[in-house]
């Protein structure tokens, strides 16, 4: 029995591998339920491109690349894989050996993708800030997660080496799952067991948004391209600067956007406001701070930008459900 099952668990990996090329530049990483992470030589472009949770027949990655000249990238998939991809940039169209010829996605989209052993190509163009998140997973993993759902045709198309591709917006409910996994900033065994935590919650509220709940009403306020655009720009600024973070009319100039779009289109994006954004970028870092480099707790207020540390702690105790001054006792118990 225990042979049988591990020749089930190999049948069922990902067998995939993908190659970067451009000028002076040649790169392969492989998607096979393991570990990895590249990043483009210096002067070539910036970010990175890493596996978030590897099981083996599921895997998660963040693309997160942007380069200064064009890039040719092509892929061979040697199994049926059934991918969920989740476009937070520049959007983009590959081609592939299926039969039906290439595939788009676009800011704002996401796309459930299914397909049997295929060859593709892409390319990604110079300067294009490019962001994924993306679920890949083998065919019978994906029926194992949803064989306790009521029947719906499209699940029972995601078999064999047929090809199945359906795409829609990013809705509301799914973008604050989004950012957390985007912007996770916890380590070793807790970062993993969060992040495959955040994979199934992700992949929970896809189904539902996309399949059982497609009557719903619009959104309030409707956003082009380029304003998700900017308002993906607004999060970088407040990442960035919240200790000392712009006003929103400042915000709303720098980003090229009216207040009326940056506030509405920022809660429909990140499912929270431009202030309890910056709130929640503070209290992290205070955490870290008062965790690993033991500072007080009074200059870790001023650090993160609190200039009363009563208002500080207020803050904090509402956050974490304790006083910042009993962290060290509290960090062994809680994993923030």
């Amino acid at each position: 029995m225990a042979e049988m099952n591990s020749f089930n668990v190999q049948a069922e990996r990902i067998n995939a591998s993908k190659t970067l090329i451009g000028e002076g530049f040649r790169q392969t990483y492989c998607m096979d339920g393991n570990h990895f992470e590249i990043r483009p030589p210096a002067g070539l472009g910036e970010g990175s491109c890493r596996s978030l949770v590897t099981r083996g027949s599921v895997q998660m990655t963040d693309f997160n690349l942007t380069f200064n000249r064009d890039i040719d990238a092509s892929g061979e998939f040697r199994t049926p894989r059934t991918e969920l991809v989740f476009c937070l940039g520049e959007g983009i169209e590959w081609g592939t050996s299926l039969e039906g010829g290439g595939f788009g996605i676009q800011t704002g989209e996401m796309a459930l993708l299914h397909g049997g052993r295929r060859a593709e190509n892409c390319r990604y163009h110079q300067n294009a800030r490019y962001r994924f998140i993306s679920m890949d997973m083998s065919p019978e993993h994906f029926r194992r997660l949803t064989s306790s759902l009521s029947g719906d045709e499209r699940l029972n198309r995601l078999t064999g080496e047929g090809i199945y591709f359906a795409k829609s917006r990013i809705t509301p409910a799914l973008r604050p799952v989004l950012a957390q996994i985007a912007e996770c900033s916890y380590s070793g065994g807790i970062r993993e067991l969060y992040l495959e935590g955040k994979m199934l919650e992700l992949f929970a509220v896809y189904l539902n948004e996309s399949l059982y709940q497609e009557e719903r009403v619009p959104a309030a306020v409707k956003l082009s391209r380029d304003d998700m655009q900017c308002l993906e720009l607004a999060r970088m600024i407040l990442q960035q600067e919240y200790t000392h973070p712009p006003t929103l009319s400042g915000l709303s100039r720098r980003i090229c956007l009216n207040e009326f779009k940056l506030k509405k289109g920022f809660k429909e994006m990140f499912g929270t406001t431009v202030h309890a954004y910056v709130i929640e970028q503070r209290l992290q870092q205070a955490y870290r701070l008062l965790c690993e480099d033991r500072l007080s707790v009074s200059e870790t207020a001023s650090r993160v930008g609190y200039g009363n540390v009563s208002h500080f702690a207020a803050a904090f105790r509402k956050r974490y459900g304790f006083n910042p001054g009993n962290i060290p006792i509290a960090a062994m118990r809680l994993p923030f």
